[in-house]
């Protein structure tokens, strides 16, 4: 499950604890947050440098603020730095909003997404254990059976994460996401490609956050469906409206599945020559893709997959670096 998906359920935690007085102070600390998430599409990564404004400014005044809205910002600050990988400053800025004593469900779950992200399975359970007492038992529940999926029990929290789907239709919109992604992600490993795309609701892929677009793409990929990944992309658009490189590579992939020439591949090979250029350490695995599937070469995609292994250890990116270095053989 994405850390996206995580944080737009913990961001309405978050917000939904402020009220009174609170709340009139809080409006900063909630642009924030939103420019923190806005940065994270492709097209607006440059909201994350003013984000970095708005905190500097801050910072120096942060222990004045009241505690709610203190944590609020560390909160919002550790996403960022999460979303960059840089995830031992982003536990850090965590241990703050515990020190406030404020936010404590949001806190355990950007926890326990880093350390999925990073194979700590046994940190992972811990901060889902942390959540009782500040979550419903749906949102523990749902948090411990993802660990337990990735901890070899795939099968087991696959059935049991179903039946906590289908008993709590009334959870929010949110929460029932990070669920249904779980659940896609789970049907996948297990090979049970049809129930994933309707966890993702493949009909309707253009409503779908990218997180789930790229899950959707994955299988079609996978399952021989090039075909419909190309249908769904349509024309070659112009370089300012093109999907993000985790897209955009699956789609020139498609391409290259079916030998077709349209532009994909001419597109995205100059995208991932610009990111070598910059030595690009973050999401290193659009480009360790890049080289393992639409322009093999397996010295570059064991390269890059390592850099990715670096800092991300889930299930897609270990299938990633082996597919890179059985092509460095």
């Amino acid at each position: 499950m994405s850390k996206s998906t995580y944080w737009r359920f913990a961001i309405g935690v978050m917000f939904s604890v402020v009220c009174g007085s609170a709340a009139a102070t809080a409006v900063k600390a909630e642009h924030y947050a939103e420019l923190v998430i806005q940065g994270k599409q492709a097209a607006q990564h440059q909201l994350h440098e003013d984000a970095e404004i708005l905190w500097q400014l801050v910072a120096p005044r942060l222990a004045s603020l009241p505690a709610i809205e203190q944590a609020q910002w560390w909160l919002a600050q550790a996403d960022l730095l999460q979303f960059e990988h840089r995830f031992a400053e982003a536990l850090t800025a965590l241990e703050q909003v515990l020190a406030l004593q404020q936010l404590h469900e949001p806190v355990y779950l950007m926890q326990a997404r880093i350390a999925l992200t990073r194979d700590d399975l046994a940190r992972a359970t811990q901060a889902c254990r942390a959540l009782t007492g500040y979550s419903q038992i749906d949102v523990v529940a749902t948090c411990l059976l993802e660990v337990k999926g990735r901890a070899g029990q795939l099968e087991s929290s696959y059935t049991r994460l179903q039946q906590l789907h289908w008993r709590n239709g009334n959870s929010t919109e949110a929460l029932q996401q990070w669920r249904l992604q779980i659940l896609a992600e789970q049907a996948h490993l297990l090979g049970r490609y049809n129930e994933a795309l309707e966890w993702l609701d493949y009909p309707n892929y253009f409503q779908q956050p990218e997180v789930m677009q790229r899950q959707i793409l994955d299988i079609l990929l996978q399952t021989g469906r090039a075909a419909e990944v190309l249908a769904l992309s349509g024309v070659c658009p112009k370089v300012d409206a093109l999907p993000s490189d985790s897209l955009l590579v699956r789609v020139a992939y498609a391409e290259a599945q079916l030998g077709e020439q349209q532009c994909w591949r001419e597109v995205t090979a100059q995208r991932m020559h610009l990111r070598e250029l910059r030595a690009d350490a973050l999401h290193t695995a659009d480009i360790a893709y890049y080289f393992s599937y639409v322009a093999p070469d397996g010295e570059k995609a064991r390269y890059w997959a390592k850099q990715n292994m670096a800092v991300a250890q889930e299930p897609f990116d270990k299938q990633l670096l082996a597919a890179a270095q059985e092509l460095a053989l």
